[in-house]
């Protein structure tokens, strides 16, 4: 009776709509006029929603400004109408904290122009940071405040206290993506203190914020200082004081500008310092010396636009944006040895990234790859190559059959920084940090099911059942089959539906196959976002 039940609770459960495109009217034609139509968090003039918790939230809530979504517009009144760039619009607009939805409808009126209506619905951006996360035996607590549409202007405050295990810390964060009412100017500043450390920084950037962009430019400062360990080969000997300086800028400029696709080649200077001092009463062990370092940066990318919009991959009911076509991006950071400036060593830093997605029928696949060094004085270290797959059936009713796996292998890695697996980075039932070694391979199985959607117009409600696999180990040792550590278990998901975000907390519990070098197999964990993506 019991799974009948869940049976017919799961069957009566509302599926999410098909995301919209964007009206496809033929290109060249006039565009007369723009409307915006931006809704409130809640539609009271829709009867399921007309109620007075609503309506109360709605009078909290400041609807966020029409000329806000008007500098977000790639668009405007006189230009020849693209379907490229109406899409393009909407995803934009999709990624900001505070729109849950977007869409743009256009007409043809008798005269052969166009006028366009962009619907925007916004989030909720009043946060009550309280949020609690346990996994691998250690528990984590954050409590704040944060409003990510300050006065309806698109601007973000955030006030954050958190406990780490038994480490404490309090950050501030403030950013406007449309600094002094210039579009696409993006500013942030963070200040962030805990015991023993600090952190702060600042940046002004305007990026390549649209495939018609035709370039990108931005500065950053940042300054940290906390206690790091020293080493003897492979083994801590002490702890430092370090302090860290970095200020940099950058410039990029786009070959050429294509709805289709993107080519873009950037420039930078980036100037860093680090002084590293024993602690009072602290074992230093030996101190490392001194860095000044100016890097000459240079980089690029390449990208086909082939966007696919879909649901139910990492979140729940909002539509979810997905390039499938070829990236690639190539960078090099080069600091030469110059003795007014730096320390007897030069350092180049390369890396690529490549991506890919396809997709047919139902089904989603998305491919990764990356690989990244660091050259010292000629000496190759910190190499780290990963390779990533995931797989989504979509094709199910109220299902998802998600698949991933994923190899890292790595050779002279920073000691203090050895690859890591376990609960929070994806293979659960084992401590937080249970292997490490230069090799990693990870193997994830999940089914997801969508059993309400809207609960309460609130909140998207989903359980999972796992499988997880995977290893990390020295390259010195080989590894057999049989040492791989698995675990199984079930999960539940809840998304807030009314959030821009959409990402869910997860709650699983798993069961470890192997020994955990604990008293008990069964683990308990309380994190956000999908397991992966």
């Amino acid at each position: 009776m019991r799974h009948l039940t869940l049976l017919l609770f799961w069957l009566a459960a509302p599926a999410a709509a098909a995301p919209r495109a964007a009206s496809r009217l033929p290109a060249g034609l006039v565009i007369a006029s723009i409307r915006i139509e931006s809704h409130n968090v809640f539609e009271t003039d829709f009867p399921p929603e007309n109620k007075l918790a609503y309506r109360a939230a709605n009078r909290i809530h400041i609807r966020t400004r029409d000329v806000v979504i008007e500098r977000e517009l790639l668009f405007e009144v006189g230009d020849r109408y693209d379907p490229d760039l109406v899409e393009e619009t909407e995803r934009n607009l999709r990624l900001l904290p505070f729109i849950r939805r977007a869409e743009a409808e256009a007409t043809v009126n008798k005269d052969g122009t166009v006028d366009v209506v962009v619907r925007t619905y916004d989030s909720w951006t009043l946060e009550i940071v309280a949020n609690f996360k346990r996994a691998g035996g250690v528990t984590n607590i954050k409590a704040g405040l944060a409003e990510h549409n300050v006065m309806g202007m698109g601007k973000t405050l955030s006030g954050v206290y958190s406990r780490d295990g038994t480490t404490s810390s309090k950050a501030f964060v403030a950013s406007d993506r449309q600094f002094l009412r210039h579009k696409h100017l993006e500013y942030s500043m963070v200040a962030q203190s805990a015991p023993g450390s600090q952190n702060y920084s600042m940046s002004l950037n305007r990026p390549f914020y649209a495939s018609i962009a035709p370039s990108a430019f931005g500065g950053a400062v940042t300054y940290a200082e906390n206690n790091v360990s020293t080493y003897s080969g492979e083994t801590a000997v002490g702890l430092v004081r370090k302090r860290v300086g970095e200020a940099g800028i950058n410039y990029g400029i786009a070959i050429a500008t294509s709805t289709e696709r993107t080519r873009h080649v950037k420039f930078g200077l980036l100037a860093h310092r680090a002084d590293l001092t024993a602690i009072p009463n602290q074992a230093a062990g030996p101190i490392p010396d001194n860095e000044r370092l100016g890097f000459l940066q240079l980089g690029a990318d390449w990208a086909e636009l082939d966007f696919i919009t879909v649901r139910r991959i990492e979140k729940f009911t909002h539509d979810e944006d997905f390039n499938l076509g070829l990236s690639i991006v190539p960078s090099v950071a080069w600091a030469p040895y110059f003795r007014p400036l730096s320390t007897s060593e030069s350092q180049v830093l390369p890396k690529l990234t490549v991506s890919k997605g396809f997709t047919w029928a139902d089904q989603l696949l998305l491919l990764s790859s990356s690989y990244g060094s660091t050259y010292v004085n000629g000496g190759n270290g910190n190499r780290l190559a990963s390779l990533n797959a995931v797989y989504y059936l979509r094709g199910l009713k109220y299902q998802t059959l998600a698949f991933h796996t994923g190899l890292d292998l790595g050779w002279r890695l920073d000691p203090a920084t050895p690859l890591t697996l376990g609960e929070t980075s994806g293979l659960r039932g084992y401590g937080l940090s249970a292997f490490t070694g230069n090799r990693r391979f990870l193997f994830n199985i999940e089914d997801r099911i969508y059993v309400w959607d809207e609960l309460l117009r609130l909140l998207d409600v989903g359980l999972v059942v796992f499988y997880d696999s995977g290893y990390a180990w020295p390259s010195s040792s080989s590894i057999k089959l049989a040492d791989l550590k698995r675990s199984v278990g079930l999960g539940l998901r809840a998304a807030p539906s009314r959030s821009a975000d959409n990402s869910p907390v997860r709650i699983d519990m798993a069961y470890a196959l192997n020994d955990n070098q604990s008293r008990s197999r069964w683990s308990l964990s309380i994190l956000a976002g999908q397991a992966f993506h």
